[in-house]
Order: structure tokens, then sequence, then C-alpha cells
């Protein structure tokens, strides 16, 4: 009887250890989804972009709590993009959506890989889960032999 408690019990840690990772990864896959998306939301932009026909086209530039100013672009033709580190360079509007579309790609390449390891993850969860449940009714089979 003590050894079957002690085997739930490290069924029970065990399946604890493994839901806070698959929290973490969880929440990670929420971060790599949504950097995906911003980057998503740019390439668009830029794409838009290239559409417009006047040299010098309007924007509303956002600056912040629901509020923006009027812009204007005054070089359509580039853009400045982020390279990561607090770095930043000028390319092309086409090079940009290509280094956009790269970008993309390897979100969608680490939240492929995120979902896989979920899924494991879950499938190991479910797997003690089902293995404290047969220690719980082999146990309450003993005990109404017992009786």
């Amino acid at each position: 009887m003590a050894e079957r408690n002690e085997q739930l019990e490290r069924l029970a840690y065990e399946y604890q250890l493994l839901q806070a990772q698959a929290q973490l990864l969880a929440q990670n896959l929420e971060l790599l989804t949504l950097g995906r998306n911003e980057f998503q939301a740019v390439k668009q932009t830029l794409e838009e972009l290239k559409k417009v026909e006047d040299e010098k086209p309007e924007i509303l530039v956002p600056i912040g709590a629901g509020s923006f100013l009027k812009g204007m672009i005054v070089d359509k033709n580039s853009a400045i993009v982020s390279v990561g580190s607090g770095y930043a360079t000028e390319k092309s509007l086409d090079d940009a959506i290509g280094y956009l579309d790269a970008r993309i790609k390897e979100y969608d390449e680490a939240i492929r890989k995120t979902q896989e390891a979920l899924a494991k993850l879950e499938g190991q969860l479910q797997e003690l889960a089902q293995k404290a449940q047969k220690l719980q009714q082999e146990a309450a089979m003993r005990f109404s032999v017992k009786e």
C-alpha cells in the first residue's frame, strides 16, 4: 500500500513538472505567434506601399493612446528594418520584403517545433494520468476485496 502511494506521489510530481513545461511552451508559442504576426503586418504594409502611385504619400503616424500625426513618406522606395540587437539597416522595399519573408519562415519553423514539443508533452501528460488512474483502480479493487 505504501509503495502504491509512493508511486502515485511520484506520478503526481512528474505530472506537475510536465504541466509546468507545457504552460511555458504554450506561452512561448503565443509569443512566437505574436512576433510572426507583427512581421507579417510589416511585410503587408510594405507590399501595399509598393502599389501606391503618389510619389510622397500621406500617412498617419501613431504616437500612442490611439492618437496620430499626419505625415508624409519622403522615400517610398526603401525602408529601415530592424536586424536585431537594436540594429537597423536601410533596404530597398523588395530587399526588405525578402528579409521579412525569411524572418517569417524562421518564425513558422519555431512555431512548428514548439507545437510538436507541446503535443509530445500533452501525450506524456495523458500517459501519466492513465498510469495514475490505473494505480488508483488497482488500489480500490484491493480495498474492496479485503473487506
